[in-house]
């Protein structure tokens, strides 16, 4: 009789993370269907969260598997390329204009390109500076549906001028898969000893409230103050080599 081997469901954690998310993102493109942009949205943040939680996890566990890497790969195209798109499509895109579709069908494009590239690259060593090279596809997918979260602040600038918005998507598309040097969560290591650990929990606690009841003004901010990191990150990055 065959003998069945026992799963080690502690060592899935961080898979069943990457398929949550995965759920999130399925989940943002039936709400942007139904015209439910904000909840889209929010789908779309939850997938991000998970996206940071399994790799978390999976290093904290030490269960890194090739399984694991490929759920990751796929999830993210799913949910940072093709559900973002599709929302922005719906919510912004005039749909008898073809350029915005053409700049969407690009940012897809450049994304699949980003996450195949890093799967061929993710044995490599980390740059010793560990910055990024371009903008990983979850910031993509943050820049790309920043428009849509300031017109829910009733910034409509991104309806009253589709080309303009074409532009600005076809120019984060390049951003994915260009040699830009940006800055990496990586090199910003903390120490938190005992003693502040207090003062810690209460800063982390007050962004969670800002969140909570100022979401779409702290997402603005947040994508704002990360376009404006990039050409920081590249001058910083040409002062250090």
């Amino acid at each position: 009789m065959r003998k069945i081997n026992k799963i080690d469901f502690k060592s899935q954690i961080p898979n069943f993370i990457t398929l949550a998310g995965l759920s999130f993102g399925l989940s943002s493109i039936r709400f942007s269907l139904d015209y439910n942009f904000e909840v889209s949205v929010i789908c779309l943040l939850l997938a991000s969260a998970c996206d940071a939680l399994d790799g978390f996890f999976s290093r904290v566990l030490k269960s890194e598997s090739e399984l694991g890497a490929e759920l990751d790969s796929l999830s993210d195209f799913l949910s940072f390329a093709v559900a973002p798109c599709i929302l922005i499509y719906m919510s912004l895109i005039n749909q008898n204009e073809v350029i915005g579709s053409i700049a969407l069908l690009l940012f897809v494009v450049f994304s699949c390109i980003r996450l195949a590239v890093f799967n061929l690259n993710k044995d490599n060593a980390e740059d010793i500076s560990s910055f990024f090279s371009g903008i990983p596809t979850p910031a993509g997918c943050g820049l790309l549906i920043l428009p849509l979260v300031q017109s829910f602040l009733g910034f409509n600038w991104a309806k009253e001028n589709e080309i303009f918005l074409s532009i600005y998507i076809l120019i984060i598309g390049l951003l994915l898969i260009s040699n830009l040097p940006t800055f990496s969560s990586k090199q910003f290591k903390i120490k938190i000893s005992r003693k502040n650990y207090l003062y810690f929990s209460m800063f982390f606690f007050l962004i969670y409230l800002s969140l909570i009841n100022f979401l779409w003004i702290a997402i603005n901010v947040i994508g704002i103050m990360y376009l404006l990191s990039i050409p920081i990150s590249a001058w910083t990055y040409k002062t250090k080599s």
